[in-house]
C-alpha cells in the first residue's frame, strides 16, 4: 500500500461527538524525550471483509494518529487482559410479537424469539468463558426498565440462569439507551481496563429513553467501553432516532454495529462478536507528557481491512 493510498484508506476517520476532523499529513511521530514522553494503551480489534478476526498485525504496520499528531507506535500485541462486558437483551414487546411463528399467525412467535435470544446470549456467554476465564460478565434485560438480571461474575452457571430469566414484557417499551447508561456505570466500576457493552436489541422499537446523545457519551467516556451492537431488522422500518445514537457510539468507542434479518443468525453474529473482542490487539503508544487528547486515529498499512478502536484518547 502507497503512503497516499493509506491515507486515503487506512485511517479510521475522526468525526462525531466530538466534532474533531483530521487533516492528514505525513507520517513521522516526532521524537521525544525521556522527561516529555508519556506511554498510552488502546485496544485494537481488526477484521478482514468477511467480519473474521485478523491476528497477525505487527507494530510495524500499526499507526497511530493524536489530535492531528503522528505517535510512536512501541508495540502491538494480543491483549491478554481479562475483559469486563455488560451483555443487554431485549425484552420488550418486540422481543415476543416478531418471531417467525408470530408472524405466520402462530402463538407460538413469542417463545419463538426468545429462545432464539437466550440461545445467542448463551453461546456469547459460553465462548467468553472458555477462552479467557477471568473474564466478568453482567446480564441487563431493558424491556420498559434497565434492571440487571446477573450482576458482574465469572461463573457460567449464575449467568445461564439469568438467560434463562428472559422473557418479553407484554406491552413494555424499549430503554436500551437508558440500559446503555447503566452499563457504563457499572464498568466503571471494574478494574480491567478492557470493557465492553454487548446488546442486542429487535428493530423496529418503542424507544422512550430520556437520555440525549450528549449524555450517552460523556457515561461511555468515564467507562472506557466499547459499544457493540447488533439489531435483528424485521420488517423495513427502523427506529431512525435510536439507529442515529447506536451509529455515533459504536463508532466513536471502538466497537461494532450490525444489522441481521433471520432470527438464526443471531447466534453467529453473537459467536462473531466474542471472537472479535477476544482477538484485541494492546496498542501502546508514546505522546507528549502533561495534558489531555481530543481525540485518536487508527491506521493499518494492510489492504482490506476493517478497525475498530476508540475515538476517545486514553487518558
Amino acid at each position: 500500500m502507497t503512503t497516499h493510498s493509506l491515507r486515503r484508506r487506512a485511517l479510521v476517520p475522526l468525526a462525531g461527538l466530538l466534532g474533531l476532523f483530521a487533516t492528514l499529513g505525513t507520517f513521522g511521530a516526532p521524537a521525544l524525550t525521556a522527561t516529555e514522553q508519556d506511554e498510552k494503551i488502546l485496544y485494537l480489534t481488526a477484521v478482514d471483509q468477511n467480519g473474521k478476526s485478523v491476528t497477525d498485525l505487527t507494530t510495524k504496520e500499526v499507526l497511530i494518529r493524536e489530535d492531528n499528531q503522528d505517535r510512536e507506535v512501541v508495540s502491538v500485541k494480543r491483549s491478554t487482559q481479562p475483559l469486563s462486558v455488560v451483555i443487554l437483551a431485549d425484552t420488550t414487546k418486540a422481543s415476543g410479537a416478531t418471531g417467525i411463528m408470530s408472524r405466520q399467525g402462530s402463538t407460538a412467535g413469542s417463545a419463538e424469539l426468545i429462545r432464539d435470544i437466550r440461545t445467542a446470549v448463551g453461546g456469547f456467554v459460553k465462548d467468553m468463558a472458555a477462552a479467557s476465564p477471568e473474564s466478568q460478565m453482567e446480564l441487563m434485560e431493558f424491556g420498559q426498565a434497565a434492571i440487571t438480571i446477573t450482576k458482574m461474575t465469572s461463573n457460567v452457571a449464575d449467568l445461564d440462569k439469568g438467560i434463562a430469566r428472559l422473557f418479553p414484557k407484554p406491552d413494555a417499551a424499549s430503554v436500551l439507551l437508558e440500559a446503555i447508561i447503566e452499563a457504563s456505570k457499572s464498568l466503571s466500576k471494574t478494574k480491567t481496563p478492557r470493557r465492553a457493552i454487548v446488546a442486542l436489541n429487535v428493530e423496529p422499537g418503542d424507544e422512550q429513553s430520556r437520555q440525549n446523545i450528549r449524555q450517552l457519551h460523556d457515561e461511555l467516556s468515564k467507562s472506557r467501553a466499547g459499544l457493540w451492537a447488533v439489531s435483528l431488522q424485521v420488517g423495513t422500518n427502523r427506529n431512525a432516532a435510536r439507529g442515529l445514537v447506536l451509529e455515533t457510539l459504536t463508532a466513536n468507542t471502538g466497537g461494532r454495529r450490525e444489522f441481521i434479518h433471520a432470527e438464526s443468525a443471531l447466534e453467529a453474529m453473537m459467536k462473531n462478536f466474542a471472537d472479535n473482542l477476544l482477538s484485541q490487539y494492546e496498542v501502546t503508544y508514546r505522546r507528549p507528557g502533561g495534558g489531555k487528547a481530543q481525540g485518536v486515529l487508527v491506521g493499518v498499512m494492510r489492504d482490506g481491512l476493517k478497525l475498530y478502536a476508540s475515538r476517545i484518547p486514553p487518558q
